[in-house]
């Protein structure tokens, strides 16, 4: 009986003479020879019966993932047992070819009690070395000894029939270290066999096999750390696998290697295992997915996440949807990826996964024991991210609230959802796509409420919703208003079914009524629909919307029709148009500026106060003369007016008029609005609208215009009578009809201007602007009853900043316009820190019009510290501002910054060449 020592010496000689006569023989049958002595010790010369049941067939056949469908795959339900109907379609079971060797499998070197321990002495010690020899080898001279049949059955057979996780490492270490050539080409051309043979899914099974050592808890510590180093090197090298490629190949990379294609087919591989798998329990017998469930988080950390579960999602939700084998083995395969791995998988799972109850299967009660888990899904996915799809709240929600085991997180959630929602801090310093996600959650979350729980938590809810709903409508933004709105709405109503309920008045547009719309769960698509790719899905509900609003506006058109059809046929009258028909009334227009103050003073006349108002404008653009004298008291009077008769138009026709005023009698009228805007005895709404008029006169005033000698006499003067109306479109008088024909008619032999050149008018604004300004921020800090900008009232300061913008843009290339740039840029200054991101908005605002209104030499030279500053200051907000409208608004203004001083160097730089 040879000793163990001495049988591991007689193999080790047999392959070092194998490799001897490789390395010197010229002559290819004698290659050949050599070839199938270690041949015959490969693994897959030999399989144990227990292997042979898992596979299902003989030692000649393979499971291959195809698409086709062809008249060979009848028998592929038989070859594979436990396989659906739906899923055994995508196998097809063929036979490899018989190798055309001539030769038996027989050794002439070990016996056939010694082959089986001869295999096992040459995988475990020899079959490394042995293939790096191979590869060393590997030249266009070596292989060129071999036709293609031979260098298949006896060259490559070591590589595509060996220990599968060995070959591979060696296979791509042999293109990594090796530059371009034949070897390269030839490792490259067995890694892509490799996987078209399915390799990789015997290499994935090897990993998942527990043998008996392992059942017994035999495995030391030492063991246990190197096969955790022989996977973690494994599974990298199969992540990386396409940029190692790559990086090596450059533009000659095979399509097989492109990332797409490449975790398609791993996708399909792991799915290949995973049947094994079942058929591994339903025989009763155990498997390992600790390697599979490391393989997945890697891909997903590598960002390949979306391409691997469009292969393994449709799948599993077919299989779980009756077989509890299969949820099991999702729910391990899952739940059991490393904690580094599980955020990645999870963030492609919520997205893709298309209804709840299909996550529901998948992960079954896993966060529950699960801490990283349980965090992931009540915490950081809706509490630190936002999702643009409704899908991914729904599944999270719908998924915690599909078992009475998992009911209690819901409402734990909820809670802690709506607290945050709620929380003032919150509402400022988060931007308007979180506040609308987190409105999503909570709404998803009421409408899988329970009654019970809808009692038990009434008072628990409505305490926390309270103050949310107050910071939301103290908003300057009216679209995070309308989400306290809706939520109180919706929660109340729910919580409080016989009790009162809340009812706001807010714009219903699209979005709102998609956010009511989440009170309803989400209905499971059918089992078709689950498995369709999701970009399929989102395509099929685009065409669904669009074809709902053709058939609906063919419903309106059929109604149209019907009753059009019901009118009289024979009436073949045309109605008069009566649009410019002037309104019959009783009461006198008034003619004269005096007349109209005491209409808009009435009370009991509502036809005398609508017409005062109508007529107020124009009577005050007629500049009668004593304007001067009543502008600030027509101006009062605006201020202070009411639309107490629904006047249509109402604040159009008010605002225009103190514009008016504030044009014609600009130094009087802005004194006042300036000091009343910060008087005691005014609402919010009067003070902006203060602010409206400042802004618009400013604006109007410094636009170029006619003298106004001859703008008022010309609007003094009566109108001509014409054939046509004037303001009706298209028609012609005949002053155009004849200089058109002379135009037509007229020859012109010089190129000078056919327009005479524009006259310079000076502009109206320079000389009031500081009244203007300086006084509407004199005050601001001044703490009122009524007003507290730098407090509660927020949205006036915004506002009074915008102004000042305005108002230093119409400014632009006067005299005071340098220093109202430098008192707008110290009272920014002061504010940049502002908490509120409307303010912060408005500020930015305000920076932008100063660069545009100075001139860009006096920016430089006058005004450089206060740029510096400013420049500082933005450059933080684009990197470190929670609202996205401020860093867009920052670097915008930093992009217009950089080009103001950047032309006003290069034109020094050219005066300096000059």
């Amino acid at each position: 009986m040879m000793s163990d020592s001495d049988f591991k010496l007689r193999v080790r000689q047999v392959v070092n003479e194998v490799k001897n006569r490789l390395s010197t023989s010229k002559d290819p049958h004698e290659l050949c020879q050599q070839l199938q002595r270690l041949k015959c010790l490969l693994p897959s010369a030999q399989q144990t019966p227990d292997e042979r049941s898992v596979k299902g067939t003989d030692l000649n056949t393979k499971i291959v993932l195809s698409t086709e469908n062809d008249s060979n795959q009848s028998n592929s339900n038989e070859d594979l047992p436990g396989l659906t109907s739906d899923t055994a379609k995508l196998f097809d079971v063929t036979k490899l070819k018989p190798d055309r060797t001539g030769l038996p499998p027989s050794s002439n070197d070990f016996s056939e009690s010694e082959l089986s321990k001869a295999q096992e002495e040459f995988c475990n010690h020899h079959y490394i070395r042995f293939l790096e020899c191979l590869v060393d080898l590997m030249n266009l001279e070596w292989c060129g000894r071999f036709d293609v049949i031979q260098r298949r059955d006896y060259l490559d057979v070591f590589f595509l029939r060996g220990v599968p996780q060995d070959a591979f490492l060696v296979l791509l270490s042999a293109v990594i270290q090796s530059s371009p050539s034949f070897k390269q080409n030839k490792c490259v051309s067995l890694l892509e066999d490799f996987l078209l043979t399915h390799c990789m899914v015997s290499m994935v099974w090897s990993q998942c096999c527990i043998t008996s050592s392992d059942e017994k808890g035999a495995c030391s510590s030492s063991s246990v750390a190197r096969q955790k180093m022989e996977w973690n090197q494994l599974i990298n090298m199969m992540v990386t696998l396409p940029d190692r490629i790559a990086s090596k190949m450059k533009d000659k990379c095979r399509d097989i290697f492109y990332p797409k294609q490449y975790f398609t087919v791993l996708g399909k591989e792991i799915l290949h295992v995973l049947y094994k798998v079942h058929l591994q329990l339903k025989a009763t017998k155990d498997c390992s997915l600790v390697f599979a469930s490391q393989l997945i988080g890697r891909i997903c950390v590598s960002g390949h996440a979306d391409i691997l579960f469009a292969v393994l999602l449709p799948h599993f939700a077919k299989l779980t949807k009756d077989d509890f084998i299969w949820s099991r083995i999702c729910t391990r395969l899952i739940a059991g990826t490393p904690e580094r791995s599980l955020e990645s998988v999870m963030h492609c799972m919520v997205q893709q996964i298309p209804w709840y109850g299909v996550m529901s299967r998948l992960l079954g009660d896993a966060v529950l024991a699960n801490r990283q888990l349980d965090y992931l899904l009540t915490n950081k996915f809706l509490l630190h991210r936002y999702y643009q799809q409704d899908i991914v709240p729904q599944n999270i929600i719908g998924y915690l609230a599909d078992s009475p085991n998992r009911h209690h997180l819901l409402v734990k959630t909820l809670k802690t959802v709506l607290e945050v929602w709620g929380d003032g801090s919150a509402v400022k310093h988060t931007s308007y796509d979180q506040q609308l996600y987190l409105t999503k959650v909570i709404l998803i979350s009421i409408g899988h409420l329970t009654d019970r729980e809808r009692k038990d938590n009434k008072n628990d809810l409505m305490l926390k919703l309270m103050p949310g709903v107050q910071s939301h409508i103290n908003s300057p933004i009216i679209k995070v208003r309308r989400l306290g709105m809706i939520v109180a709405e919706a929660l109340t109503k729910t919580v409080q079914a016989d009790g009162p309920k809340l009812a706001f008045e807010y714009e219903k547009d699209a979005e709102s009524e998609k956010l009511m719309g989440l009170l309803v769960p989400a209905e499971d698509p059918g089992i078709q629909s689950l498995t369709k790719n999701m970009e399929e899905i989102s395509v099929d509900m685009a065409d669904t919307g669009s074809v709902t609003m053709d058939t609906s506006n063919t419903s309106d058109n059929g109604k149209c029709s019907q009753q059009g059809e019901e009118l009289d046929s024979d009436d073949d009258l045309e109605p008069y148009d009566m649009t410019y028909d002037p309104k019959v009334t009783q009461v006198k227009t008034p003619m004269y500026i005096r007349d109209c103050m005491e209409g808009l003073l009435s009370r009991d006349n509502p036809d005398l106060f609508e017409s005062s108002l109508k007529v107020c404008e124009q009577l005050i653009r007629a500049e009668p003369d004593d304007l001067q004298d009543v502008c600030v008291e027509v101006t009062k009077i605006l201020l202070h007016l009411d639309n107490n008769y629904d006047t249509d138009n109402f604040t159009a026709l008010r605002h225009n008029a103190m514009i008016s005023l504030a044009v014609l009698c600009p130094v009087q009228v802005a004194q006042y609005l300036t000091t009343e805007f910060y008087d005691r005895n005014y609402s919010i709404r009067h003070r902006l609208d203060v602010l409206e008029v400042l802004a618009s006169a400013a604006q109007e005033l410094s636009q170029p215009t006619d003298n106004s000698s001859s703008s008022s006499a010309t609007s003094r003067r009566p109108k001509e009578l014409s054939p046509l109306p004037v303001d009706l479109p298209g028609s012609e008088t005949w002053r155009d009809i004849v200089q058109k024909r002379i135009e037509s008619k007229t020859r012109r032999f010089a190129k000078g201007s056919s327009k005479p050149l524009p006259k310079p008018v000076a502009n109206r604004f320079a000389s009031v602007a500081g009244y203007f300004f300086f006084p509407l921020m004199n005050r601001y800090d001044s703490k009122l009853n009524t007003m507290d900008m730098l407090g509660e009232d927020f949205l006036l300061l915004g506002r009074m900043l915008y102004t000042l913008g305005v108002v230093i843009h119409a400014a632009q290339n006067t005299t005071a316009c340098r220093q109202m740039a430098s008192s707008l840029l110290e009272f920014i200054w002061v504010l940049r820190y502002h908490t509120e991101p409307f303010v912060r908005q408005a500020l930015l605002f305000a920076v932008s019009m100063v660069i545009l209104s100075v001139p860009s030499h006096m920016l430089v030279s006058d005004l450089q510290d206060e740029l510096l500053e400013c420049k500082l200051w933005i450059e933080d907000i684009v990197e470190s501002d929670p609202d996205n409208e401020c860093k867009r608004l920052a670097a915008q203004t930093l992009v217009l910054m950089q080009s103001s001083v950047k032309k006003e160097l290069n034109m020094a730089s050219t005066d300096n060449t000059t």
